[in-house]
């Protein structure tokens, strides 16, 4: 009985130690792709009133912490905060038609848009969106007047990644 008991424990120490000097290889797992970008989205809303709802977001972001701390976007050519995510919301598009240019600071890894319209009224009349994104300047997405009528909405989110 003991010489049966030994033999499992051995059998079983020499799997563990298998498994120990076998079950972590040397090589780690990729790094995640480091190629950066800058990121600029337009966007260009008209026919909004108070009533209305319109929410246009942008983020952007490293595989690293990198951004932390330091400025990440521009406004119409004015620097921001921080932020990694900018919102523009129903006050910055009533009154006629409001043109918005958000652009990276610095070059990032991804970035998102998301865009959505509610059309409040209870009379006749749409409210338009158009907006483009472009990474390193090449055009990625470009929607021309969406127009979204009384009662209706208009909701798209995309991502996009340095090349």
């Amino acid at each position: 009985m003991k010489r049966t008991t030994r033999i499992f424990f051995s059998l079983c120490l020499v799997m563990v130690a298998g498994l120990v000097f076998t079950g972590c290889g040397g090589k780690d797992d990729p790094a995640p792709d480091s190629k950066k970008a800058t990121f600029k989205f337009t966007v260009t809303v008209a026919g909004a009133d108070n009533k209305d709802q319109v929410d246009v977001r942008v983020s952007a972001g490293n595989h690293d912490a990198s951004q932390y701390g330091s400025p990440v976007w521009k406004i119409n050519g004015v620097t921001q905060g921080n932020e990694n995510v900018m919102i523009l919301d129903i006050d910055n598009f009533v009154g006629g038609v409001k043109t918005y240019v958000v652009e990276t600071v610095k070059p990032f890894n991804f970035s998102g848009l998301s865009v959505g319209v509610v059309n409040n009224a209870q009379v006749p009349g749409a409210v338009t969106i158009s907006y483009k994104a472009e990474v390193d300047g090449k055009v990625e997405t470009n929607v021309q007047n969406v127009a979204t009528a009384a009662s209706q909405s208009y909701n798209k989110e995309y991502t996009y990644v340095a090349k």
